[in-house]
């Protein structure tokens, strides 16, 4: 479990946070603390280290660590505070497979209205990510491909529209980044991360949702296995097959499934 100090982490000042409740502000750091890996899975967030940190009561940091349990990234157990949340194997499967229907549906319907500023704003995601070795040998690299990760991904589902969609795409991966981090930290590989934007990027500019949908899913799919290869490597969750992961059913679209016959009126 990660014992890492609060004042090694750069913190936002209360004084920096502009007209912004403190609350939010706290809630803002947290959330991007999780999601980067900087709070490992089962990290326990001490509230009067927050508290003093923030020098402020403990009234905006709870409701800070109760909207970020709304959410599903923290945790409060009886007696003993909050905690990062640590999933269960059955539940990082689970979001896992969910990562893969969402994202792909959202690259979808992203493709289809995209705009050519949308096309841009993708670009310029991935011509950041592109100054990035592709062989991870830092912590600093790490924390900075989460960022430029989780733009790459929000920037193509904000190109949707679809506010309801967006929220579910980026709520799975909040609650799965971290785990993706664990990988990256074990393999320091992205590869074939770093192929996969490329690919994904080129159908979306030229305007091919199909293929967007097909090549967002496979990358989760391909982030899935990768990870769990990465943990049986350590000995851990041997009882799981890639397969296992993968295997979302008969997954087939609408334009590809029989037609349904009408059935006889009496």
């Amino acid at each position: 479990m990660s014992r890492r100090k609060l004042d090694t982490v750069a913190l936002p000042r209360p004084e920096e946070a502009g007209t912004s409740p403190l609350s939010a502000v706290i809630r803002a750091w947290l959330h991007s603390s999780i999601i980067s890996g900087a709070f490992a899975p089962g990290h326990v967030l001490r509230q009067e280290e927050l508290a003093a940190r923030f020098n402020t009561s403990r009234v905006p940091l709870r409701d800070a660590l109760q909207h970020l349990q709304a959410e599903g990234l923290v945790m409060l157990r009886p007696r003993r505070g909050y905690a990062v949340t640590s999933l269960q194997t059955t539940e990082l499967v689970e979001l896992m497979q969910l990562r893969m229907l969402i994202e792909g549906h959202a690259g979808y319907t992203a493709t289809l209205v995209r705009t050519e500023r949308d096309v841009k704003a993708l670009e310029a995601c991935l011509r950041d990510m592109d100054k990035l070795p592709v062989k991870i040998s830092t912590e600093a690299q790490r924390l900075r491909w989460s960022v430029l990760n989780r733009r790459f991904h929000d920037t193509l589902f904000a190109a949707g529209g679809r506010a309801h969609l967006q929220k579910i795409a980026s709520n799975i991966s909040s609650k799965v980044e971290p785990y993706i981090l664990m990988e990256i930290a074990i393999t320091h590989e992205l590869m074939e991360a770093h192929a996969d934007h490329h690919q994904i990027f080129a159908a979306f500019k030229a305007g091919d949702a199909h293929d967007v949908s097909v090549l967002s899913r496979r990358h989760c799919e391909r982030t899935a296995v990768r990870f769990i290869e990465a943990l049986q490597g350590k000995g851990l969750v041997p009882e799981l097959t890639p397969k296992q992961v993968t295997d979302l059913g008969p997954a087939v679209s609408v334009e590809e499934a029989p037609r349904l016959r009408k059935p006889r009126v009496a």
